[in-house]
């Protein structure tokens, strides 16, 4: 072929390859020039993949495929392909079959490869060069189908979302010109409205107003540049402000740029998103409630808070009168009142243990009325056996199984929190009935005080307390609250073989009776009594607390009790030891200060009356000493016990009184002893009344032990942030075998007079919130240290 034939066939070539309807019909037609102009019997078309894989465009774009020739090509090509793109032979590449064929695969740059092979005379070089910017041609028009393609694809999956996605959606064209709108769904114009062309940006919805400005300008970047965009918004819509799911897809077309918009409606999700995440928070507010008011206030306010809705209610129910009361309520004053006088209600219902709903309160044929007109859907949650949650809301239907859930949850959180205060206010309640207790004079007083107390303290208005009678083998009744009274009037005496009671209390366990009506061992299966916990305490009898619906006494009761009549029971055994102390107190009182006193006035009456007979004084003194000495003994313990007994008696005293007093008391100092007296002070203190007292044994134990042969004794009082009382003396010093009383205070140490004054002093010392020392060093220095008044 000569130059002017090859640039004809050529120029036919170009003219044959031009992009087609679809990328099959632009290669087919193109490889039919091919073929037809440069005389070639095989050819194909391929599609290069990401994978370095090679494809027919189209089982027509590809002639002559039982031609060994395109076997040979084809392999060879599959070859080129699988080989290292650093090793692999640059395109076009020749091959030959036999001595008459050949085959060439020539390059589509960016598209593929295209193959031709013929018999006879293979192409010259200055064809194979002159189809090159052909190829070129051809690559660039299958490429440009093969976009089309994949855009019209796109757009066709595009359309389709339209009649088929039920979410909002919207296209917007993008030109150089501006913004306008292109397809809407039904379900955009549901939930935004009539869309209007963007003023400045490519969204043609309306953002809310506190949304970030900085961000809708990089989605609005991010979708101009070409970028897809999933991001959380917030848009206005005739109903309020909505949270969704923008989805925005940008698509080239012919007149620039058409964007997808879709927005998914996330409002409900995000609500109870947020919802669980303050679940968490708002619970833990409910279980560390301070007090059970606390504890109802906190469940409905979180009710509210999480459930979203207008009002909620607590109805606590109340053993006393066996009625469910209102207790706490999100609204100015409770709304919900129960209507049936026979308990059998949707309230009652739920107190029972199982939840209600109500949908359409204002359709509804119920007993449950409700003062607020507005609210339509009523759900009722039990509280164990605390109560009821009535969460209400103004929209019918408002209550669907996640709210249910929810409200459960948070109705159990309640429970646990009125619990958890009822039993800590329980336990602190008897603390302050035990210490009421074991005040009483006598063990009636204490069970009157008690029972008086059980109905507000513990929440047992219904209860009784038996005493064992041991002579009779019985339980008798000696205490009931007045509400018991009420309800049972004269309560029974329980016996062996007839009562629950009497196995509890000879068991020495407590019997929890959940319905009384169903237990055999019942003593009366008719009683009102539906449910109770018999209590033993101790020897001493029975605690049973109870209450009129079965179940209603529960083990936290059952715990509540127990460690009542265990309290009761110390309490007891603290009375009736204290009784007979006051009894032994009573008779030691009459043999010091009356039987004694008498005895040895008696004796010191006759000792004189021997010693004006007798001769010899000696023995007569001896025996006047010892008397004198028991009298003295019996007066000090009297002393003592009036000091014990008053031990908590503080009151102010002047320091110069004190001292002055204690002197006066002293026996009066032999002549050779002088007794100085310096008071540079004149603070009071705030001491036992007995003060003086232990001054005066301090002077008494100077003049025992100090001064036989003379001497002085000095009282001194001092004062700075505290007051120091001295008395010391330059004798010998107190015994060391006498000071142990000071540590020791037993018995043993009582042994010698001087003991019995120390074991006073320290004791009065010590009563007074003081500090008593004493210094046996170069004579006795006993110093007592009080606080100023």
């Amino acid at each position: 072929m000569d130059s002017h034939q090859r640039i004809e066939t050529l120029y036919a070539l170009s003219l044959a390859i031009t992009p087609e309807e679809t990328l099959e019909a632009t290669a087919v037609t193109a490889l039919d020039a091919y073929l037809d102009h440069l005389d070639c019997s095989v050819g194909a078309v391929f599609e290069r993949h990401d994978t370095d894989e090679y494809r027919l465009v189209d089982p027509d774009a590809a002639v002559g495929t039982d031609d060994p020739l395109y076997d040979a090509a084809e392999k060879r090509l599959a070859g080129w392909a699988a080989t290292d793109e650093e090793h692999r032979a640059s395109l076009p590449i020749t091959g030959t079959v036999d001595d008459d064929g050949y085959y060439w695969l020539f390059d589509l740059p960016e598209f593929g490869v295209l193959l031709l092979a013929r018999r006879g005379e293979p192409l010259d070089d200055a064809m194979l060069t002159g189809v090159t910017p052909l190829n070129e041609q051809l690559a660039t028009a299958c490429s440009t189908k093969q976009v089309k393609t994949t855009l019209s694809d796109a757009r066709r999956r595009f359309e389709a979302l339209f009649t088929t996605i039920d979410e909002p959606m919207v296209t917007v064209v993008v030109s150089e010109t501006g913004c306008e709108i292109g397809r809407t769904n039904a379900a955009f114009t549901a939930t935004f409205g009539q869309p209007t062309a963007p003023a400045d940006g490519i969204d043609p919805t309306d953002p809310a107003p506190d949304s970030d400005p900085d961000r809708l300008i990089e989605i609005e970047s991010r979708l101009r540049d070409g970028h897809p965009v999933t991001e959380a918004v917030r848009r206005q819509t005739p109903t309020g402000t909505g949270e969704f799911l923008l989805r925005g897809v940008p698509v080239r077309t012919p007149q620039g740029q058409e964007i997808f918009l879709l927005y998914v409606d996330i409002t409900e999700e995000r609500r109870r998103q947020r919802t669980l995440a303050s679940l968490s928070e708002e619970s833990a507010a409910i279980l560390t409630s301070e007090d059970q008011a606390t504890a109802c206030d906190r469940t409905v306010a979180t009710m509210v808070s999480v459930l979203d809705v207008a009002v909620a209610e607590i109805h606590r129910y109340d053993r006393g009168t066996d009625t469910l009361q209102p207790a706490a309520t999100t609204a100015t004053e409770p709304i919900f009142v129960d209507t049936d006088p026979d308990g059998d209600s949707p309230l009652w219902a739920t107190y029972d243990g199982t939840p209600h709903r109500i949908d359409a309160l204002s359709d509804a044929d119920t007993t449950l009325r409700c003062d607020d007109e507005t609210i339509e859907s009523v759900l009722l949650l039990p509280l164990g056996d605390h109560g009821v949650v009535i969460v209400g809301d103004d929209r019918p239907e408002s209550f669907d199984e996640t709210a249910r859930q929810l409200g459960q949850l948070l109705a159990a959180f309640g429970r646990i929190a009125l619990t958890r205060t009822e039993r800590v206010q329980s336990l602190e309640a008897i603390q302050s009935i035990t210490q009421d207790a074991v005040t009483a004079a006598s063990v009636d007083e204490m069970v009157e005080r008690v029972v008086d107390q059980l109905p507000t303290a513990t929440n047992f208005p219904t209860a009784g307390i038996w005493r064992a009678d041991p002579a009779t083998d019985r339980l008798e009744p000696i205490g009931a609250t007045g509400r018991a009274a009420e309800l049972i009037g004269t309560h029974p005496t329980f016996e062996p073989g007839n009562s629950i009671a009497w196995k509890a209390y000879e068991a020495g366990e407590t019997r929890l009776v959940s319905d009384v009506r169903e237990h055999p061992e019942a003593y009366n299966e008719d009683s009102v009594i539906r449910s109770e916990a018999i209590t033993p305490i101790g020897e001493f009898g029975v605690l049973i607390p109870a209450a009129m619906r079965p179940q209603n006494i529960t083990t936290a009761d059952q715990k509540i009790a127990e460690t009542l009549a265990s309290s009761l029971e110390t309490a007891i055994e603290l009375i009736e030891n204290r009784r007979d102390l006051e009894l032994l107190e009573a008779v030691i009182d009459r043999v010091l200060r009356h039987n004694l006193r008498t005895d040895l006035s008696v004796i010191k009456s006759r000792t004189q009356q021997l010693a004006e007979a007798c001769d010899d004084a000696a023995f007569t003194d001896r025996i006047l000493a010892h008397a004198e000495g028991l009298e003295a003994t019996a007066e000090n313990a009297r002393t003592m016990r009036s000091v014990v007994q008053s031990r908590n008696d503080r009151r102010e005293l002047p320091v110069e009184t004190v001292i002055d007093d204690a002197i006066t008391a002293a026996p009066d100092p032999p002549a050779d002893v002088d007794l100085v007296v310096d008071i540079d002070t004149t603070a009071a203190v705030i001491a036992h009344p007995k003060l003086p007292t232990a001054i005066t044994h301090l002077i008494e134990n100077a003049l025992e032990h100090a001064v036989q042969d003379g001497g002085e004794i000095r009282v001194t009082a001092t004062a700075d942030d505290e007051v120091q009382i001295t008395v010391a003396d330059d004798g010998p010093g107190i015994p060391t075998n006498e000071l142990a009383v000071i540590d020791q205070a037993d018995e043993s140490t009582l042994s010698h007079a001087s003991g019995v004054g120390l074991w006073l002093i320290d004791r009065i010392v010590t009563y007074s919130d003081g500090v008593f020392a004493v210094d046996i060093d170069g004579g006795t220095i006993a110093q007592i240290t009080l606080q100023r008044a």
